[in-house]
């Protein structure tokens, strides 16, 4: 039996645990801020805590997504992870919400936009806690490739970049551009056309908070042709409450194209876990995009209004190709937990779906194996499908339906246990 240990999580309407599950390849990201990346970082607490085993997951580098993906997986959590902050030391430019001048220090913080505006690669930029009321352009660059330079709350303290006095006529962004940086332990929400937007490489996004902004929460997007926003990384945070209903037009769509997380162009593009519900489009959606990674996830509630309403969707128009999707949970979805979505060479190992209106969709040649499915439409169209569920003798049922239970979503058959995306888990 491994440790117990406690991992948050978050809630709204049907709350969601954090499990330890298992992985092939997907180790996490982190490295110190001078190898260019950072390590975990805490989470901002809110709601409940479960009790669920160690992950025992190493977070000592990223991983080539390309890589071959072994069958065998290896002890990870589902869902947002606790982490730690960059130590205050590191700091040097600070930005406070009443902030003002040029010095950005500790004791005289500058705004936020003179922050953004003197960060060059390797610094390290804390925003106080409290609102920053978003009137402009906010635009997140590193000046620099390497090491990035990191955007933070303050050590303790939250920092909210709120949109709330703007309307869907005011063309206002918050906006990563140029060279790569992390942004981390922030909130944003309430902004008119999304929460962020992500139009170059190589970022990290980690530990944020990204809720009731009115199309997607997380948007990672540029040319279909010639892909720039390659790389990303998107890891332990909480997207929550994205949704256009009831503004009918185009850009909106009645809720249909407010995604949580929306990678529309780039290649290999990752979604870690993180814990992503009640958005009017989809949860998790890697349109248009090659070689995207999505694992170690929860996605629920997804689909008000107009919008679609699949958990993970992995796929769409060309050049969209070779989405691996693993370990993760959906349920509780409008559509389906997983769809294909005409997605060429995708692959689905390893997760669990449960009350969708249907658990699986799969095209040709999409890849199908060890997928665990609690619905009565369990599965639908064709492809290469191995050891799922719906190929087993016995029908499996859940050996508990709170999401507040370190066993949500655990198969009660033993015969059912090697699927899913708890798959090798054993509990008291």
């Amino acid at each position: 039996m491994r440790p117990i240990v406690l991992i948050l999580f978050f809630l709204l309407g049907a709350c969601t645990s954090e499990v330890s599950t298992q992985t092939p390849d997907s180790p996490d990201s982190g490295a110190d801020a001078s190898q260019g990346d950072v390590g975990p970082a805490d989470m901002p607490t809110e709601g409940d805590m479960t009790e669920v085993e160690d992950s025992g997951a190493d977070s000592s580098q990223d991983t080539d997504m390309t890589a071959d993906m072994p069958q065998e997986p290896q002890p990870r959590a589902i869902g947002p992870r606790p982490v730690d902050p960059t130590p205050l030391a590191q700091g040097t430019i600070f930005a406070a919400p009443d902030g003002s001048g040029q010095d950005c220090t500790q004791d005289t913080p500058c705004d936020v936009w003179e922050a953004l505006e003197q960060a060059e690669a390797g610094d390290v930029v804390f925003l106080r806690g409290g609102e920053y009321a978003i009137d402009r352009n906010l635009n997140f660059r590193g000046r620099g490739a390497t090491p990035r330079a990191i955007f933070e709350s303050y050590p303790g303290e939250e920092a909210i970049l709120d949109g709330s006095a703007l309307g869907p006529e005011d063309d206002i962004y918050i906006r990563v551009l140029g060279d790569p940086v992390a942004i981390r332990l922030l909130t944003i929400r309430n902004m008119p056309k999304g929460g962020i937007s992500v139009r170059t490489s190589d970022n990290l996004l980690e530990g944020l908070k990204i809720h009731d902004n009115l199309l997607s929460g997380i948007h990672i997007h540029e040319s279909y042709e010639t892909p720039v926003s390659n790389r990303n990384i998107i890891r332990d945070s909480v997207i929550w409450g994205n949704s256009g209903a009831g503004l009918m037009t185009a850009e909106y769509a009645d809720g249909g194209n407010s995604d949580g997380i929306s990678i529309s162009s780039g290649i290999g593009n990752r979604v870690e876990n993180c814990l992503v519900y009640g958005n009017s489009d989809d949860g998790i959606d890697v349109w248009r995009s090659t070689d995207a990674y999505v694992g170690y996830s929860i996605i629920h509630s997804s689909g008000i209004a107009s919008g679609n309403g699949q958990g993970v969707k992995a796929g769409g128009a060309p050049p969209s190709a070779r989405a691996f999707v693993e370990h993760n949970i959906s349920y509780n979805n409008k559509s389906a937990g997983f769809d294909f979505n005409s997605g060429v060479g995708v692959t689905f190992r390893h997760n669990t779906s449960w009350g969708n209106s249907r658990g699986f969709w799969f095209g040709d040649d999409t890849l199908s194996e060890l997928n665990l499915a609690f619905e009565d439409a369990t599965h639908g169209g064709g492809g290469q499908q191995n050891q799922n569920s719906w190929q087993l003798d016995g029908t499996p049922t859940p050996l508990n339906t709170d999401p507040a239970s370190s066993d949500f979503l655990l198969p009660a058959e033993p015969a059912f246990s090697t699927l899913g995306a708890h798959a090798g888990r054993t509990v008291e």
